[in-house]
């Protein structure tokens, strides 16, 4: 049995139950399925760009994300962008927190969102805007 996270204030509370064991959520926001193709560029502590990568986030919240991306990530740094639905260039940085290749060849990649609290939450939403207008016009 299998039930969605839930937002998490001081409490830990369960989201998984497998075999009878269980497993108990962290997490300090709750996350948001999306699927959103975005740039990921490695940085240095300069912010000069090491290389790109591409991806798509597959979850995000308040505090973070998670993409899956094509190649592995070069720094504990990045920048990530993608069009949103103004057609603009939505961006903002990031600190890898981990980085995990998959069975399938790719990359899962946490990311810890860094920036001012109100930036952080403009990007977040644009994002979510972008994943549910997106899916909606293709139903």
């Amino acid at each position: 049995m299998i039930r969605h996270a839930h937002k998490i204030n001081d409490f830990s509370e369960p989201t998984k139950k497998e075999n009878k064991a269980l497993h108990l959520e962290k997490r300090k926001c709750a996350r948001v399925s999306i699927g959103v193709p975005v740039s990921c560029v490695s940085v240095d502590s300069k912010e000069r760009p090491l290389d790109q990568n591409k991806g798509i986030v597959k979850n995000v919240s308040q505090a973070g994300l998670k993409i899956e991306a094509e190649n592995d990530v070069s720094s504990d740094r990045l920048k990530l962008a993608f069009i949103d639905l103004n057609k603009c260039i939505a961006q903002i940085a990031g600190k890898v927190v981990f980085s995990h290749k998959t069975p399938t060849g790719t990359y899962k990649i946490g990311v810890q969102l860094q920036g001012n609290n109100p930036d952080i939450i403009q990007f977040v939403s644009k994002l979510v805007r972008f994943h549910y207008y997106t899916k909606k016009k293709m139903h």
